[in-house]
């Protein structure tokens, strides 16, 4: 038989082991994400399950750690020399930035990224109006909303900026009277590499975002701009996946400078007759805004239109429909969305503006064998930057940041 003496004894011993185990749990437990990651880096957790690419930031986002990412000033846009000068740019000390979440499973990367925008532009300069009973391009200076992932494959130096990332290839005035590239047109908006290519991830609002769906709720729109300013917008479809080379012969893509698309079909083709003066098609009754704003191939088999490919949709056409659309303070759009095909059809995308905020959502596969594709190994970090357009057209509201390193868990 054991004493009381004892008894007491057993139970204090058993305390105290009690009280050193729940010491060293919650020392474990006290493990931040400051010591699992590198807080400089985008790290990427694997996951069973890989979230839907929606445009929609669900729990299975919940567990990956973010980067939050500064981004560079706009430099002067009346004003092409000063991007020699900009040093807001290349301090990225603005008081915009982009918030990174990533996740990967045995096949695929997913990118959840999120930023302010006080609108919502799918509106290119290329768009229809009919307002004034003809048709034209009301504002050739818009060009949608857009952000843009820059992988290089390998070492790259670029020109004019010789960063090694996304400086050095970007949509920027540079004056012609001192650029090497000067095109027919006499507009040059872009750096170029002078060596090595890139990976170039490219979404884009009105030109194939909305491919699969595109839906409101809510909306507040501005009769003007046609540029949403309250409520929520959803697309579901297609980034845009291109590559960047060296800028060997400006009559290849002209302005684009070096951006080339991956080997296969685009997303998107134009929504214009051969002499540009209307546009083929538009749809009779859109339901609403987003579906106004999006014209798909499907539609157009569907029934959903009026025009031709030839001559396009006539002026009494136009006054018939024309008025839906004012209703809905939309335009026609310049591009018809298409199911993209080869290596230009890799990247899933799904994007959800909602009161001043876009949150997007890409996926690709790890590995595509493509040479137009940076592949993703595990084991090993990669390059990265990333830049938003808000409403962009030649670099107007065009923010670049630096270059990050990419790390996988």
């Amino acid at each position: 038989m054991i004493s009381r003496n004892a008894s007491k004894a057993i139970i204090v011993i058993l305390a105290v082991i009690i009280i050193l185990t729940s010491g060293c749990v919650e020392d474990e437990g006290e493990v931040g994400p400051e010591q699992l990651y590198d807080q400089s880096k985008l790290n990427v957790i694997k996951v069973t399950n890989v979230p839907v690419v929606d445009g929609e930031a669900d729990h299975l986002w919940a567990d990956a750690p973010e980067l939050t990412i500064p981004l560079g000033e706009t430099y002067d846009t009346q004003d092409p020399a000063s991007i020699t000068d900009c040093a807001g740019c290349h301090a990225y000390d603005s008081d915009t930035t982009v918030t990174l979440k990533a996740v990967y499973n045995d096949t695929l990367l997913t990118v959840l990224a999120t930023w302010p925008d006080p609108t919502a532009s799918f509106t290119r300069g290329g768009s229809w109006s009919f307002i004034d009973g003809t048709w034209v391009k009301q504002d050739p200076e818009q060009s949608e909303d857009r952000i843009s992932f820059f992988w290089p494959i390998g070492e790259i130096q670029g020109e004019p900026y010789d960063t090694g990332g996304c400086m050095a290839k970007c949509h920027i005035y540079y004056p012609t009277d001192t650029d090497p590239h000067v095109s027919t047109h006499d507009i040059i908006d872009d750096s170029w590499l002078k060596s090595g290519r890139a990976d170039m991830w490219h979404s884009k609002a009105g030109r194939g975002a909305g491919l699969t769906s595109a839906t409101s709720l809510g909306l507040t729109v501005d009769p003007d701009t046609h540029e949403v300013v309250a409520g929520t917008i959803s697309t579901i479809g297609y980034a845009d996946d291109k590559y960047v080379d060296v800028w060997a012969n400006d009559t290849i893509n002209g302005e684009d400078g070096g951006r080339y698309g991956d080997e296969g079909t685009s997303a998107y083709s134009h929504n214009r007759i051969a002499d540009k003066s209307r546009p083929k098609y538009m749809e009779t009754d859109p339901d609403d805004f987003a579906d106004a704003m999006i014209l798909t191939q499907s539609e157009i088999d569907a029934g959903e239109t009026i025009g031709d490919e030839n001559t396009g949709v006539s002026d009494e056409d136009a006054v018939t429909y024309w008025s839906k659309y004012e209703a809905l303070d939309a335009v026609v759009p310049e591009r018809i969305l298409r199911t993209p095909d080869g290596s230009r059809a890799d990247i899933q995308f799904g994007a959800a503006w909602k009161d001043g905020t876009w949150t997007a959502e890409l996926s690709r596969d790890l590995t595509t064998g493509n040479d137009d594709d940076v592949q993703f190994n595990t084991s090993e970090e990669h390059y990265f930057g990333v830049a938003i357009f808000d409403n962009s057209r030649h670099g107007y509201q065009h923010m670049t940041s630096r270059m990050y390193y990419m790390k996988f868990i």
